[in-house]
């Protein structure tokens, strides 16, 4: 009974890692930048230009996923060695 919850633990810590990773991965965020700078004469000769970030929750979260994912295989292979 115990190495039935031993595994359940193994593959719930690899896909709270999984889960973790992708919606940090998949969550970025989006901002517009016009390159106007000073004085305009028209505002439609300046290329528009659309850049994607991370924010610092995305990033904490792909990292804590990776970490997760990680251990949870460090702890499969460690049990098909013994």
């Amino acid at each position: 009974m115990r190495e039935i919850f031993k595994t359940i633990k193994e593959y719930f810590i690899l896909l709270l890692g999984t889960g973790l990773f992708t919606y940090g991965l998949f969550s970025f965020d989006s901002g517009r930048h016009s390159g106007v700078r000073g004085f305009i004469i028209r505002v439609d000769a300046f290329p528009v230009s659309t850049f994607y970030y991370y924010s610092l929750s995305s990033l904490i979260l792909l990292t804590i996923g990776v970490i997760f994912i990680v251990i949870g295989l460090l702890k499969m292979r460690k049990k098909d060695e013994s």
